[in-house]
């Protein structure tokens, strides 16, 4: 069967569903599929690409191509010596829950061996950081008493290392915030990323990574929204995240997501309080954190704030009841540095490891005797740490790296690299997000009279920021870089036919010219939440522009570290927002600008209109005695519930200026021949999309799914493909949904349920964002011998 197909056309704003509806033509059901065999783990050296799991304990399933993937213990790109057809190997491990739980089991298993064999001394060196780690975030020393092991060296961040020396400028990569990394809505592009980031990590000698951040961004003023992986929406952070974990702990590094929970803002973040209902925990904050741990994270940081009154890092229903039990999570849990307040209470509540250092558990060895629940819950927290080291790998060589010199790396290696640069720029250029473009984009350059305005063209550092710069929000995340280049410097380098390029502070430049492109940007740093949405200067100086020169085309390239108001965005020809891009926004900039790389970025978290007011004081930023905004001890209420990001949005019948998941090409796409079918409990949609523009470009389909007991939430998203076309290019895209993307976290019964256990419909939209849909569709997929779909009128 098929439906109407929906047109994206470059150049113009998001559309109501509403205005323009789509009428889906009714599609026959599959024949109803036979349930599938179990699944057999492939042995050594056999094919695992079905599979993706395999029986020898230790070993991975690395993918060489499309056609072949085999079970080995380790892989090295590129060709074997000893293949009988000579094709490089990828070495992308492909992966699969189930091995994921067998590899869980048999590194507790080694871990609980060499417990036995532990003094308390021994065991508590495990559990509390130490002095003496010779410049790394966090170091857990306990390499001289435990045969075997390496001293836990631990370090930011997750868009770069973090060398916190200026000695060190330069000697890692400045990436592009990991807000970018959401906005590309591509697992590839954070698979790519996360490689380019753990490869710096392993030259500087640190085994844990202090990333990835995944807090679902409820409040987007929050001072660190441009570290998260998932913008406001869970689903596209868990897909994203699942990748930057495999990727970063293929290298013996343990990944460390964090915060665990509810640290959703920064102000007072040390001492406020969270209210937040069941439902909200398990369908908004949680999710990613699953899927982290699914696929084996090894490590979690838990936050500063209290929820429900307690310290998250003492807090046992966090740690004990949601984190182990409902989301079983195997690996340990480390404090924020000095999130910890008692070490009696931390260590019954949940926590394995005390950061910085062990002012609080370090005093708890004098109390083993007296108090019969601390030993064995010290011999849990040890364990956690061991089964950790072991499943990715730090106890059998994955690292350090056989035959590195200095043999565990250093932290004064210059790590960078013209392949990590390439991947911080084209991480940019996959992460920009064209929000408007009257025809002014790409520039044909020949001839063109080019204005580069506004003193960020030609920038890079600002005093005025206490944390950060221009192009990177500050924070523990930061990256001392001195490799970057400015959007001006970047052009002169790259256009050589155009007749001119100036620069200019004000508008001035501007007078004469055939194109302006305003440099604008916003900031956030950690420690503290942003005052306003405001993008400084972007308005005055188009306004000052269009002064001067009434015909000149005014093209506007923000960096912002999450959602600003867009106001100023009636006054330009084109606009061109990216999310903190780091060092390479000047290549990066030259090229998108010019055509040689095409934005590709979707919104990750919707753009507000300007008068938007989505909380209550008690909601954001909480609520004080008193008539104060701010104060120590803030509670915010979370009362919004699961109406975070863009389904507030669609509940409240709030439009945004941009919706999440928007975004523009230089061409147009064409979504067509859509089919829906149901088999067994599950759906299969399937569609073409066509470039039928002039220009390549990617189009980021988006699937959405909603039924009754979701609300009052409309619609979630449960799929997205990035599909990169040339012109006259088309591509099938597939998705397959099953019980999971349209069930809900019931409160009275604490669990899952199916919308289709129920015997209610599921509505699915396919589109281009969280209201722009080409294609609408209510369907039944709850049992195999009852399947039907009707139609739905918009």
């Amino acid at each position: 069967g098929t439906a109407a197909s929906g047109i994206v056309a470059s150049g113009t704003a998001a559309t109501s569903p509403a205005a323009a509806p789509i009428v889906a033509a009714p599609v026959t059901a599959a024949p109803v599929a036979t349930k599938p065999l179990p699944v057999q783990c492939a042995a050594a050296g056999a094919d695992c690409r079905t599979s993706r799991c395999c029986q020898q304990a230790g070993a991975k399933c690395f993918e060489k191509n499309a056609q072949w993937a085999s079970c080995m213990p380790s892989c090295v790109s590129g060709i074997h010596a000893n293949d009988t057809f000579k094709d490089p190997w990828s070495c992308r491990v492909l992966w699969s829950k189930e091995q994921v739980r067998s590899d869980w089991a048999h590194a507790r298993k080694r871990a609980q061996k060499v417990l036995q064999g532990l003094e308390g001394s021994q065991k508590m060196s495990l559990l509390q950081g130490a002095s003496g780690g010779n410049g790394y975030a966090g170091y857990v020393n306990m390499q001289y008493t435990i045969d075997g092991a390496q001293a836990l060296t631990m370090n930011d961040g997750p868009q770069g290392f973090n060398t916190y020396q200026e000695k060190l400028r330069g000697t890692s990569t400045q990436f592009p915030a990991l807000l970018s990394v959401a906005a590309s809505f591509d697992p590839e592009t954070s698979r790519q990323y996360a490689e380019a980031v753990v490869e710096e990590f392993v030259t500087k000698g640190s085994n844990v990574m202090l990333g990835p951040d995944v807090e679902v961004t409820r409040a987007t003023l929050t001072g660190r929204s441009f570290e998260t992986i998932s913008g406001e929406d869970p689903f596209l952070g868990s897909q994203l995240v699942q990748p930057f974990v495999i990727a970063v702990q293929e290298k013996g590094v343990i990944s460390t997501v964090k915060h665990w929970l509810d640290n959703n803002q920064e102000i007072y973040r040390q001492t406020m309080n969270v209210e937040v209902g069941d439902r909200a925990q398990h369908e908004i904050y949680m999710p990613v954190f699953k899927a982290a741990f699914d696929a084996g994270a090894a490590a979690v940081m838990c936050s500063y704030n209290k929820v429900y009154g307690e310290h998250a890092c003492q807090n046992s229903h966090l740690l004990k009841k949601l984190l182990r039990e409902d989301l079983n999570f195997q690996g340990f849990v480390m404090s924020d540095w000095g999130a910890t307040h008692n070490g009696t209470a931390s260590v019954l509540g949940g926590l394995d490891v005390e950061m910085p250092e062990g002012k609080h558990i370090g005093h708890i060895s004098e109390k083993f005797w007296t108090d019969s629940r601390l030993k064995p819950a010290v011999d849990d927290m040890a364990t956690h740490v061991l089964t950790s080291m072991y499943y990715v790998g730090q106890f059998d060589g994955r690292f350090p790296v056989k035959g590195m010199l200095p043999k565990y790396g250093a932290i004064d290696q210059d790590a960078t690299s013209e392949a990590h640069r390439l991947v911080a720029r084209t991480t940019i250029e996959d992460s920009a997000v064209l929000i408007k473009n009257l025809g002014v984009l790409p520039l044909q350059t020949k001839g063109l009279k080019i204005a580069m305005v506004g003193h960020f063209c030609d920038q890079l550092e600002d005093k005025q920021y206490k944390q950060g710069s221009v192009w990177s929000g500050g924070g523990s995340g930061y990256v001392f870089t001195d490799k970057g280049t400015t959007p001006l410097k970047s052009m002169k380098a790259q256009i050589q036919d155009a007749a001119s390029i100036d620069f200019s502070e004000d508008a001035s430049a501007a007078s004469t010219a055939d194109v302006a492109v305003i440099c604008a940007a916003a900031h956030g740093e950690e420690g503290w939440d942003r005052a306003n949405f405001s993008l400084p200067e972007a308005k005055e100086l188009i306004a000052a522009v269009r002064v001067l020169n009434s015909k000149v085309k005014v093209v506007v390239i923000a960096a912002v570290p999450g959602a600003v108001t867009t106001d100023w965005v009636d006054g330009a020809d084109a606009a061109l927002l990216m999310f903190m891009p780091g060092e390479q926004v000047g290549p990066a900039v030259a090229r998108l600008l010019t055509g040689v790389a095409q934005p590709s970025g979707r919104l990750p978290v919707s753009f507000p209109m300007l008068l938007e007011k989505r909380f209550t004081k008690k909601q954001y930023p909480g609520e004080c005695t008193g008539a104060k905004k701010w104060c120590e001890h803030l509670i915010a209420n979370f009362s919004e519930d699961v109406l975070v990001g863009y389904r507030w949005n669609d509940a409240n019948l709030v439009p945004s200026a941009y919706p999440f998941g928007f975004g523009l090409s230089y061409t147009t796409m064409l979504l067509k021949d859509f089919d829906v079918q149901c088999s067994g409990g599950s759906m299969k949609i399937a569609f073409k999309v066509a470039n039928t523009g002039v220009y390549p470009g990617a189009a980021v389909p988006q699937v959405y799914v909603g039924f009754p007991s979701l609300a009052p939430v409309l619609r979630q998203l449960r799929g997205f493909k990035k599909v990169r076309l040339a012109s006259g290019q088309e591509a099938l895209v597939e998705f397959e949904l099953g019980p999971e993307d349209w069930s809900y976290f019931d409160v009275g019964l604490q669990r899952w349920v199916s919308a289709t256990q129920k015997g209610e419909q599921v509505t699915v939209s396919v589109g281009t964002s969280s209201v722009d849909f080409a294609f609408t569709r209510e369907v039944a997929c709850g049992s195999a011998d009852q399947v039907s779909i009707r139609r739905v009128l918009a």
